[in-house]
């Protein structure tokens, strides 16, 4: 397989780079705490608003025969009924505003305390990159390193077993109703069929549909916790490395020994296996 050859940094770019690293390390550190809280945090909470403003749906449509069976659901019934519902325009602006501004502002002010904690603890505060040529090259290929860790160590977070909960509660509602239908004195046959499809619809429809709002607010949440990209990172650190062996001839001699070792040890291994067949 081609690999593309590693493109060394010039001389030029060390003290630029080192400056850069040393800021983004930190972000790194500081983003993982905050994705730690705020993702679990916030996904709880919007789970929460979303859940109630589904009841508030449902109220809504004012249907008796739902209604029945919604107010058969534990504390649901007594949460969602302060909620206000007016026309459509104003049940899908309220909607949006409770699911998503709620969570978002909790997550908004939970990043801005560590935000703030970071700024106190280390403000505009530099580490010096000192020692000769090869010291400065063999410290920036470690920081970018670190960096491309702690950026393959940022969290990371699921929406689909959320989802996955939320169509569980919402399809008790359609149990009840299935529950009701075949346990009559005279089961309706056309009734159990037809709840039957809306439990289908529910689990394969309203879950995607869950899907689809809980990874837009996964998205949005991660704006509190922004990182660069996984590969871009990875790119920094090959033009480091390649930047550290160019000038350190004691490390270009070592890689080419492995590199030799290596190579030996899959020539044999193809003599091995060419031999028994």
């Amino acid at each position: 397989m081609f690999k593309k050859k590693k493109e060394p940094m010039r001389m030029e770019e060390v003290q630029s780079t080192w400056e850069n690293l040393v800021k983004l390390e930190r972000t790194l550190r500081r983003n993982q705490r905050v994705g730690r809280i705020i993702q679990p945090v916030g996904t709880i909470i919007f789970m929460f608003n979303l859940l109630l403003t589904t009841g508030n749906f449902i109220l809504f449509l004012n249907n008796d025969f739902v209604n029945r069976f919604f107010e058969k659901v534990p504390i649901l019934p007594s949460l969602v009924e302060p909620l206000p519902r007016g026309g459509w325009g104003s049940l899908i602006v309220f909607s949006i505003l409770f699911t998503y501004m709620i969570p978002l502002m909790i997550s908004a002010a939970i990043a801005g305390v560590f935000y703030y904690l970071d700024y106190k603890k280390h403000g505009n505060a530099k580490e010096p990159l000192n020692g000769s040529q090869i010291d400065k090259a063999k410290a920036l290929t470690n920081k970018a390193e670190t960096a491309y860790v702690l950026r393959r160590e940022m969290p990371r977070w699921s929406v689909y077993p959320e989802a996955g909960i939320l169509t569980g509660v919402v399809a008790v509602l359609i149990l009840f109703a299935m529950l009701h239908f075949a346990t009559s004195d005279s089961p309706a046959v056309l009734e159990l069929a037809l709840t039957c499809l809306a439990l289908l619809l529910c689990l394969f429809v309203l879950f995607w549909v869950y899907v689809l709002l809980l990874l837009v607010f996964a998205g949005l949440n991660g704006f509190f916790c922004y990182a660069s990209s996984e590969w871009k990172l990875y790119e920094q650190y090959q033009r480091c490395d390649a930047y550290w062996e160019s000038v350190d001839p004691l490390e270009h001699n070592s890689r080419m020994e492995e590199l030799r070792i290596l190579s030996e040890r899959r020539h044999r291994r193809k003599m091995t296996a060419e031999e028994t067949a």
